[in-house]
Formats: C-alpha cells, sequence, structure tokens
C-alpha cells in the first residue's frame, strides 16, 4: 500500500511514537490507525501535527471524560487517522507483545525532527535547586530496561550524558544543563512557536526573534 505520507511527516510521527502517539486497530480492520491525545492547550501542536498527516488525518476531535478519583471533567483533543499499512508496520516495532518498549535499532532512526517531536510531547525544563536550568524527558510509561537503553542511546549517538531520575517510582530521563544545551542545539530549529515554553529557561541559546515567540 502506498504511503502517501512526506519524508517530514513521518520523521515527525515516528517521533512522536516514542512520545504521545499510538497505533490501534479497530474491530474488523486489517490495518492499524494512528491515535495522538493532547490538551486542548496544545491545540496548535495538534494541528501542527495534523497539517502533516493530512493524507491519513480524519480529523481533530475534543472529547469529555469525567475523572471519578479526581471527580473532574477533562477535555482531550484527540488526532486519528485512517486505517494503514504504515502504522501496522509501526505496531510490530513499537508493540512486538502488546505493549509499547524501546528497541535500540528504532531509537537510531531518530533524526532531529523525532528528537524534536519526541521531546516537545514528554520534555520539560526546570531549574534546580541552586537555579540552574534542566531538561527532563518524561520515560514513565517505559520500563528500566527500557530507560537505560534511552540513557547509552543518547550518550553513544550524540554525545549527551543523561541520568535516570526517579520521581514518585517512576523514571525520568534528566539533562544537566551543559547536556540540555547539547541537546536543545539538536531540535531547536524543529521546536514550534507554541511549544517553545517548554525550553523556556534557556532563552539565551535562541535566537532574538525566537525569544519573542516565547515571552
Amino acid at each position: 500500500m502506498h504511503n502517501p505520507l512526506t519524508k517530514k511527516a513521518r520523521e515527525m510521527f515516528f517521533g512522536s511514537m516514542f512520545g504521545d502517539a499510538g497505533v490501534y486497530k479497530s474491530s474488523g480492520s486489517r490495518h492499524f490507525h494512528a491515535m495522538i491525545c493532547h490538551s486542548p492547550k496544545q491545540i496548535d501542536y495538534l494541528m501542527w501535527k495534523e497539517n502533516l498527516l493530512k493524507p491519513l488525518s480524519t480529523g481533530i476531535k475534543f472529547s469529555t471524560h469525567y475523572h471519578r478519583i479526581r471527580k473532574k471533567y477533562y477535555t482531550t483533543a484527540k488526532l486519528r487517522t485512517r486505517n494503514h499499512s504504515y502504522f501496522t508496520r509501526l505496531r510490530k516495532y513499537f508493540y512486538p507483545e502488546g505493549k509499547k518498549i524501546v528497541r535500540r535499532k528504532w531509537l537510531n532512526k531518530l533524526t532531529p525532527l523525532g528528537l524534536a517531536t519526541w521531546f516537545m510531547d514528554d520534555g520539560t525544563s526546570g531549574l534546580n535547586n541552586r537555579g540552574y536550568p534542566q531538561l527532563f524527558l518524561s520515560t514513565c510509561g517505559y520500563s528500566e530496561k527500557d530507560n537505560e537503553i534511552i540513557k547509552r542511546y543518547f550518550n553513544e549517538n550524540w554525545g549527551i550524558e543523561t541520568r535516570i531520575h526517579h520521581s514518585n517510582g517512576f523514571p525520568t530521563i534528566y539533562f544537566n544543563k551543559p547536556n540540555s544545551l547539547k541537546f536543545i542545539d539538536i531540535i531547536k530549529e524543529h521546536l514550534i512557536d507554541s511549544m517553545l515554553y517548554k525550553i523556556r529557561f534557556f532563552t539565551n541559546h535562541l535566537s532574538p526573534k525566537r525569544v519573542e515567540d516565547i515571552v
């Protein structure tokens, strides 16, 4: 089956597969479809993804559900695609036993755009107790073994040293300031304006125009 997605779209989606994207199969379907969910606050980001996936996208829809424990209603923006063999292949890559896992050979295929998308999905920045900026990549959905693979990948492929931090028992990939700057150098040209807030503590590493996009 011909893949109508551009190279840029495939790079973006492959990166998102390490983050918020998933591929699923509807009852009776031969092939899988993609699903990406974000907060309505990130609608610009989801629309950027939808524009790239437009040949296969079925559009963005909003759904509201009630969280019984928190006793609150939450609204989610959802992007879904049509069924396609491309997503079926990705399902085999990422879910060999039904649960999403990390494999080094798939990490090796990430481009700077793919890394940027992964960070826009699951990354954040902050200040440590001495006021130094740092980055985090939420990897709590992956096992400790998967996190070790991710850690080695950044070191061996990009020369970026990371550590695995645990918050409430869940793992997170941590970048100190020098390694955050290395990572930002790789991804900064691919970060869309509405997601620049995720590196707001590193504004001196951006062009004046991009700083304006944050503030």
